[in-house]
């Protein structure tokens, strides 16, 4: 008989990202399918959700925009 088995491996989140992942996790679910969900590539959905649960969606566009022309201009007078 072969029994497959996966090595498990410690990881260290900070306590928010920890009630976030608690939170997705359903009752009969393990955080392995919650961050492979996360992770999969396979919609722009979860690319999305995968980066707003890490803090790097949601860039305006127009923002950075403003920010380069401002910067610009503080560097042609005072640099």
């Amino acid at each position: 008989m072969y029994t497959y088995t996966y090595m498990s491996k410690l990881i260290n989140v900070a306590d928010k990202t920890y009630e976030k992942l608690k939170a997705m996790k359903g009752k009969n679910e393990s955080f392995t399918i919650v961050i492979e969900n996360l992770v999969r590539k396979t919609s722009k959905k979860q690319k999305k959700k995968f980066s707003e649960f890490f803090g790097k969606g949601g860039i305006d566009e127009k923002a950075i925009a403003d920010l380069k022309i401002g910067w610009r201009k503080w560097t042609e007078r005072f640099a």
